[in-house]
């Protein structure tokens, strides 16, 4: 399949509504200082020239300007308008005028030997073929850009005490991602995506790790389960009676409370070589 197929503004199951938009912003308290940590091990540095593929709501490119400074730029690709609308807005309260936004899809893309390093988070498990996507860019980028991904192993959550509830709500999510064709873990799978691209990477695995009492856990598993619940009735996996997804929340809270259960949530995977 060619690039060209690969990402359409179709194939991101939760879509692009305020309450997901919102969502996305929420996702930063989990993962933006394991991002950070990656690209700092990727070599992202003062002045360097940065584009970012999939930025939807702005939480790498907010990551990579504070590492490349105001001597250095960013560029935010993206399908969706009202994320980057979005974007641009945190961008410009967090006074980062060295970041900049653009629509398009990445086949459409011809600059890439324009940049230094070139990343994303959670994007390559939305391609219909992440290796080819990868060659593609590798191909165009210039010789000793830092190429750097993060994604995640949605298998590898967990609880430490039995909870039903918790490990269904999971499942469903997992069950959307593999019968529409996406690698649920797709974290394991940079290596294999990084030695197809013809590049020789580096890897670190970080993984959210809390408890009953956190609520923003339960609030990041409910709001993840409503983002996809058109696709869940969609694709037979439960009505949305069944998911009941406005008691949600609530309920796995009151599964877990007075279990000492310790929650270890997506394992997060970085990886990152040099063209």
């Amino acid at each position: 399949m060619t690039t060209a197929q690969n990402l359409k503004a179709t194939d991101y199951a939760p879509g692009d509504s305020e309450r997901e938009l919102a969502r996305l912003e929420r996702q930063a308290i989990f993962f933006s200082g394991m991002t950070r940590d990656v690209l700092t091990r990727a070599g992202l540095t003062s002045g360097m020239r940065v584009l970012d593929l999939g930025c939807g709501v702005g939480d790498v490119s907010l990551v990579a300007a504070d590492l490349v400074g105001p001597g250095g730029s960013v560029l935010g690709l993206d399908l969706s308008p009202a994320a980057l609308e979005v974007a641009a807005r945190r961008l410009a309260a967090a006074g980062h005028s060295q970041v900049a936004f653009r629509q398009g899809m990445i086949d459409a893309f011809d600059e890439f030997g324009d940049f230094d390093a070139i990343i994303g988070r959670f994007i390559l498990v939305h391609l219909h073929d992440p290796a080819e996507t990868l060659r593609h860019i590798v191909s165009k980028a210039k010789k000793g850009a830092a190429i750097a991904f993060c994604e995640l192993d949605l298998g590898m959550t967990a609880t430490t005490r039995p909870s039903p509830l918790f490990d269904h709500s999971v499942q469903q999510i997992i069950e959307v991602f593999k019968r529409t064709g996406r690698q649920p873990e797709m974290g394991s799978e940079l290596f294999a995506t990084f030695r197809a691209a013809g590049l020789d990477p580096a890897l670190c695995a970080f993984q959210h790790v809390g408890s009953f009492e956190e609520d923003a856990g339960f609030d990041f598993l409910a709001e993840s389960v409503r983002s996809m619940v058109p696709a869940i009735e969609k694709l037979g996996i439960a009505t949305a009676a069944e998911v009941d997804i406005e008691t949600l929340k609530d309920r796995l809270i009151a599964e877990a409370q007075g279990s000492d259960a310790c929650i270890f949530y997506p394992r997060f995977v970085g990886a990152w070589a040099q063209t």
